[in-house]
């Protein structure tokens, strides 16, 4: 998502960018097949953590999708 701003049409902070940024490396390394359960267990729930952010600031909107 190359977007520059928000779901509301505000520009995008430094911050703003980070979280996305962030929630997004963890949902690619969520998907990874080649992690021990436990590595792919913690890493969903911080992954889970950071949509919160995101969505509560409206900077996505879709499901997490891990199960």
């Amino acid at each position: 998502m190359d977007t520059k701003t928000d779901l509301l049409g505000n520009p995008l902070t430094a911050d703003d960018v980070e979280l996305l940024d962030l929630y997004r490396r963890l949902k690619a390394l969520s998907a990874r097949a080649d992690l021990p359960p436990v590595t792919t267990a913690n890493v969903k729930q911080a992954m889970v953590m950071l949509w919160n952010a995101c969505n509560d600031l409206a900077l996505l909107h879709e499901e997490p999708g891990c199960d």
